[in-house]
C-alpha cells in the first residue's frame, strides 16, 4: 500500500462561529464554523454556501473527535460534498498537535463520480490565527 498526494484542504475558521457547549453525553462539545475552505489538488474548489463546520469532542485526557462537513464547489460548476472523520490527541491545548482523518467525497456529477469510492486519508494540523490545513492522500 501506498499514499499518493491528492491536496490540500485548507480551512478557514470564524471566529464569530465557536460555540462550546460544555460537558454533554459525547463528551466537551465545540462546534467550530467555517468562513472558508479551499481544495487544491486533483479536485479544485472552494466552499458553497454557509452549512460549514466541524463537530468535536473532547474527552478529559485531550482525546478528540473531529466531524467537519462542506459542501464545495469546483472550477468548473460541480459540487461535492466533503467530510472528514478525524482523530486527535490534544492533552496540553486545544489544537496542539495533528489532526489524522478519513476523508470521504461524494459527488452527483458524472464528470466526478470517480471521487465517490476513493479511499483518502489526511494529516492536518491549526496554524496560528485558526486555521488548519488537512493534507490529502489517496490510498493506492
Amino acid at each position: 500500500m501506498e499514499l499518493q498526494p491528492f491536496g490540500t484542504l485548507t480551512i478557514v475558521t470564524d471566529p464569530d462561529g465557536l460555540f462550546m457547549l460544555g460537558s454533554t453525553s459525547a463528551g466537551k462539545r465545540i462546534i467550530q464554523e467555517l468562513k472558508s475552505v479551499q481544495l487544491d489538488g486533483r479536485v479544485q474548489g472552494t466552499m458553497t454556501g454557509k452549512a460549514a463546520a466541524d463537530w468535536l469532542t473532547v474527552d478529559d485526557d485531550g482525546n478528540v473527535t473531529l466531524d467537519i462537513r462542506v459542501v464545495l464547489t469546483t472550477d468548473d460548476g460541480a459540487q461535492i460534498y466533503v467530510h472528514l472523520d478525524g482523530r486527535a490527541q490534544w492533552p496540553e491545548r486545544l489544537g496542539d498537535g495533528a489532526i489524522y482523518s478519513r476523508a470521504t467525497l461524494e459527488a452527483g456529477d458524472e464528470r466526478y463520480a470517480w471521487v465517490n469510492h476513493l479511499p483518502l486519508i489526511s494529516k492536518g494540523a491549526v496554524a496560528p490565527g485558526g486555521g488548519v490545513a488537512h493534507e490529502l492522500f489517496e490510498l493506492v
